[in-house]
């Protein structure tokens, strides 16, 4: 075998010891790994003699000082080679950063993909419409891909945070990701993608029936008028062409809807988007309806219609419900206690339900004082809410409804970045 210049390496080679037991692939993985070493070394020597003539030192291979590494911008400090091997491994430092001199997602909270982070973090899969949706946007606004609908009011929020990167060096609880963007009217099944008026509150976000389900459809809630919910498009889309915006916009927003409106028609001819008003999802949904509740959304909970196994009645009907909330919620000290005995019966009867596997009524119920607003039943609406999604397996839905009771908040900053 030939020699080479450096006698540590033609040592190293001709080792007369017996290879390693496991096999020689793994003798020749670390035989590339020092190849790979040398290689760098031998590169660092040949730009130091080249630079030796310009300068008054030079750099040996035993060199590891910062002024010296430091002060030529072609040669690799010995860390960089360390890092070159690493990522040979799969191996990387996650405080590494990106161009923007920013950690991706990615590189500080050491997950794959900005999917498994918003499923880590939110608890549920993002649609194939969402990402289409944030490239769509990008055409739109390079630079500034959540503020691409800005002229038609709306702004992209939630979990197209994490896509604009807007997580790095953010230090949360897992019960703040889950109220990143959640208003004070949202049920645990509506995720806010979209923000509009901060007048009203307006926000637009996915509605999904179960946790482990892509979402049905968008639905939207003037979050300072009311707790209501209106059904909406399917995709994004769908929602930004059919709208008729220019019934609702002033005359500036009106400006750009037409030509918004076009960009969108054609990007969804491109991915041959159904662009009808209701989809089969939308349909079937409403056929499984057990309820209409104070969201107006109606209520899709396991129920069979001939045993009528999995949801009954309150105790109250929607308008007596109503009328029994709006005294508690205006009540005085003195009068609660009255006003909350009138209701007791409603609670009894929602958890002999639950007893009877019909889990579909305390979950009409968490949402009904959800939508309705009385405060000082939020601790009640977590209790049912939670016991009875975890009896239909449904933990995402049961954490959501706990951070956010414990946590509620009026007003439209609602933001944990």
């Amino acid at each position: 075998m030939s020699t080479t210049a450096d006698p540590e390496y033609d040592k190293y080679v001709k080792d007369p010891r017996i290879s390693c037991k496991y096999g020689n692939g793994n003798h020749n993985k670390h035989l590339d790994k020092k190849l790979k070493i040398e290689t760098l070394k031998k590169e660092v020597k040949q730009v130091a003699t080249k630079q030796d003539s310009d300068s008054d030192y030079s750099i040996d291979d035993n060199s590891d000082t910062d002024s010296e590494s430091g002060s030529n911008p072609d040669v690799p400090k010995s860390d960089e080679t360390d890092t070159e091997i690493e990522k040979e491994n799969g191996k990387i430092d996650c405080n590494t950063k990106n161009g923007n001199g920013c950690e991706s997602i990615e590189e500080k909270h050491c997950y794959k993909t900005h999917k498994e982070f918003m499923k880590e973090k939110f608890l549920v899969d993002m649609p194939e419409d969402f990402f289409q949706f944030w490239e769509f946007c990008k055409m739109l606004k390079a630079n500034k891909p959540s503020e691409a609908l800005k002229d038609i009011g709306l702004t992209l929020v939630g979990p197209f945070d994490v896509l604009a990167n807007k997580f790095c060096d953010i230090e949360k609880s897992d019960e703040e990701y889950l109220v990143h963007w959640r208003y004070y009217h949202d049920p645990p099944e509506f995720q806010t993608i979209l923000k509009g008026s901060d007048k009203t509150g307006y926000h637009i976000g996915y509605f999904r029936d179960s946790p482990e389900e892509l979402p049905v459809f968008l639905a939207s809630n003037h979050a300072n008028k009311d707790g209501i919910l209106r059904a909406m498009e399917e995709t994004f889309f769908r929602h930004i062409y059919l709208d008729d915006l220019k019934k609702t916009g002033d005359p500036f927003t009106k400006m750009h809807i037409g030509r918004i409106q076009e960009a969108v028609r054609k990007e969804a001819g491109k991915l041959h988007m159904d662009m009808s008003l209701k989809t089969h999802k939308m349909v079937s949904r409403e056929k499984e309806i057990v309820t209409r509740t104070f969201n107006k959304i109606g209520l899709v909970v396991p129920y069979d219609r001939k045993t009528q196994l999995g949801y009954r009645e309150l105790a109250l009907g929607n308008k007596e419900l109503a009328v029994a909330f709006t005294k508690l919620k205006n009540a005085t000290e003195e009068q609660k206690p009255k006003y909350l005995s009138e209701l007791q019966p409603v609670f009894t009867f929602a958890n002999i339900a639950t007893d009877e596997c019909d889990f579909g009524t305390s979950i009409e119920l968490g949402w009904d004082i959800i939508a309705h607003g009385v405060d000082s039943l939020d601790s009640t609406a977590m209790r049912h809410l939670a016991t009875n999604y975890r009896l239909l397996n449904k933990e995402a839905f049961a954490k959501i409804a706990e951070a956010h009771l414990k946590n509620r908040r009026k007003g439209v900053n609602l933001s944990i970045i």
